[in-house]
Order: structure tokens, then C-alpha cells, then sequence
């Protein structure tokens, strides 16, 4: 269709589930992609990225006109991050909130597992793309560009996570949700998922949650809480 401006019929937003589990692929689990668009009319605060993308000094007028009309699709990949030794968080030895409570220090590290597999959600972005005929701006880095600080060391993010397991050495839950060191509290969010996996785990938060429920109820009935 030629160029026109879709700006009120309501955003678009598509899902694709992951598709690549019976290949070889050079990371484990996987990921899916979420993707959208439509031709509207461009809006306030697209001329920073666009000055970024047209080369920052060629940005004119001409540059700034079509993108509206011409950007059809946004791609995000979402996938499965590995629990691994170097993310995990801690209480601050050093460091209290406004009411002297020890604030919580949250460490990072990507692992390569997840590099290769943000590279194979970049190539396959730019796949889709080329074979609708569209051009492909994002610039995607190779993994031998990518600082080793980002790939080795570790570092600090807001993100954190819990895992659940048998052992209170290596894990804050047990399998009931229940914490090792105080017995009558049960974290049922989110938190005690080890991983973040690539689909939406509402389903499986609200299951562990009626599981942790039935426990707590018996074993309050047993006289252990």
C-alpha cells in the first residue's frame, strides 16, 4: 500500500513463541519475540534517535521527514537469562536506607550464553526484515567487539533474582517457597523462579503459589509454623 498515516486505529502488537527448540543452537532455552509498528505520523522526542541514526551531523530536514511513514515494525527479543554464581544479591556492608536498614547490593554478569543468544535474535530480526523488502538500522556489534568488562567482569544492576532449592547455602527458598532462615515466611511472586524464562509466567507464579498455600496450611495444622 502506498504511505499513509495509521495514526488512531490503535497500536499493533504481535507475539512470536519460540520456534528454534528442535535445531542446534549455540546457547541453551530460548527466547521470543514481541513486534509491532504501523505508519503514524512521527512524535515528539523521535528526533534524538533519528540524529543518532542519520550519521547526527546529516540530520536536516529531508532526514527528519519520512521516518513516521517509512518504520513499519520495532522488534524485542525476550529471552531466558541462566542463573550463574556472579548474579545474586546481598545485604550492603556498608550502605542503609533512610532508616538505617542495610540496603540490598545487586551483582550482575551476562555470560556469554546470553550474548550469543541476544546476536541470534539480532540476525534473525534483520532477516525478517530484508525479506519484507525493508532496511535493517540497527547496528548490531560482533561478540569480538563486545568490552570484556561486559562479557568478564561483574557488575552492578537494579535487576536481581532469588532461586529456590534444597540447600541453604546456595539458595535463599526451598522447594515450597518457604525461606530456609525464618520458617513462617513464603515468598510467592515471582522471585523464587530461578530463571526468567521466555514466556509469560503469570500461570506458573499462580501454581506455586496455591502449592506453597496447601503447605503452609499443613504444616500450620502440624503445629510447625
Amino acid at each position: 500500500m502506498p504511505p499513509h498515516n495509521h495514526d488512531g486505529v490503535g497500536g499493533m502488537h504481535m507475539y512470536m513463541p519460540w520456534w528454534k527448540f528442535d535445531r542446534k543452537n549455540d546457547f541453551p532455552r530460548g527466547y521470543h519475540i514481541e513486534f509491532g509498528g504501523g505508519r503514524e505520523m512521527p512524535g515528539v522526542g523521535m528526533f534524538h534517535g533519528l540524529c543518532r541514526e542519520e550519521e547526527r551531523l546529516r540530520c536536516h530536514i529531508e532526514a527528519a521527514r519520512p521516518p513516521g511513514l517509512r518504520r513499519a515494525y520495532h522488534f524485542a527479543g525476550r529471552g531466558e537469562m541462566l542463573p550463574n554464581p556472579d548474579t545474586y544479591c546481598e545485604i550492603d556492608p556498608d550502605v542503609v536506607d533512610q532508616w538505617g536498614i542495610p540496603a540490598l547490593r545487586f551483582h550482575f554478569k551476562f555470560s556469554d550464553y546470553e550474548l550469543l543468544q541476544a546476536k541470534d535474535m539480532q540476525e534473525t530480526f534483520r532477516a525478517i526484515v530484508e525479506t519484507m523488502g525493508g532496511e535493517y538500522k540497527t547496528r548490531t556489534p560482533s561478540m569480538a567487539s563486545i568490552p570484556s568488562g561486559l562479557r568478564r567482569a561483574a557488575r552492578y544492576s537494579r535487576s536481581g533474582d532469588s532461586t529456590h532449592g534444597r540447600r541453604s547455602k546456595t539458595s535463599v527458598l526451598n522447594g515450597f517457597c518457604q525461606t530456609h532462615d525464618v520458617k513462617n515466611l513464603f515468598v510467592t511472586d515471582g522471585a523464587p523462579l530461578v530463571t526468567n524464562p521466555d514466556k509469560n509466567p503469570t500461570l506458573t507464579i499462580m501454581a506455586l503459589s496455591w502449592r506453597a498455600s496447601e503447605y503452609l496450611l499443613d504444616e500450620a495444622k502440624k503445629g510447625y509454623l
